[in-house]
């Protein structure tokens, strides 16, 4: 059995004695080390390989979103906090799952294994590029079908699963995270994240509206208030 590693990040030393007791009853899941202060989190995350971050939000010197905001790469990350009013920014962020705190043991282990499997998937590439790099392989009801990329109009977030729409109006279902597309599609330039929930073929956008919505096909697609600079200035850079 594969063993993940993880960290966790908490100025609480009972929150991480509790989440310790929570992972060594899970035999594929390895701590490597506990923090109090995320500026220290930080700078092992720096120099060292961590799969699963474990991350408070409310902390002293600076915040959880913060740090992860600071991340050139980021972990799979689980937000176990009491602060419910960031659960929004935090999937911009895009965290694995977010956990209200005092977290029962059945919900914590629920979220290790959304990890797991995020993980596994990005180890497996399941979506697999053809040879020309034209065309992509996506993995839907247990057969692989073959897609070209410029049919792509945009793909849609949809809990645990993502929704890609294409041109012929065919919508396919893929057991994925939108984290995992975009860093699957990072090698082409004309896919842009511009929701939490929504990444788009910038050249199928026809227009974007006087609401700053985009609309592509017969779709009219919320830009993120995240997203939204990035995406304006890359409209001009294609």
């Amino acid at each position: 059995m594969k063993k993940f590693s993880c960290i966790a990040v908490d100025d609480s030393n009972v929150q991480l004695t509790l989440l310790k007791n929570y992972i060594q009853k899970i035999p594929n899941l390895a701590l490597l080390a506990t923090f109090a202060n995320p500026i220290d989190a930080y700078y092992f995350l720096q120099e060292n390989k961590v799969d699963i971050l474990l991350l408070d939000i409310d902390m002293p010197e600076m915040s959880g979103l913060e740090l992860l905001k600071m991340l050139n790469k980021q972990p799979a990350t689980i937000l176990i906090t009491s602060k419910t009013e960031f659960a929004l920014q935090a999937f911009e962020l895009d965290a694995i799952d977010y956990i209200v705190k005092p977290p029962e043991y059945p919900r914590f282990l629920k979220s290790i294994q959304k990890a797991v499997h995020f993980l596994e998937a990005e180890e497996k590439e399941h979506i697999s590029s053809s040879d020309d790099n034209s065309e992509i392989f996506v993995k839907v009801a247990g057969k692989l079908v073959r897609l070209q990329i410029n049919e792509i109009l945009f793909i849609e977030a949809l809990s645990d699963y993502v929704l890609i729409h294409t041109e012929e109006k065919r919508q396919y279902m893929v057991h994925a995270t939108m984290k995992y597309f975009e860093k699957r599609l990072s090698a082409y330039k004309h896919f842009k994240r511009i929701h939490r929930s929504y990444i788009v073929n910038v050249q199928k956008v026809e227009s974007i509206n006087e609401n700053q919505n985009v609309v592509i096909g017969e779709k009219i697609l919320p830009i993120g208030v995240t997203y939204r600079e990035e995406f304006l200035k890359s409209l001009n850079t294609l």
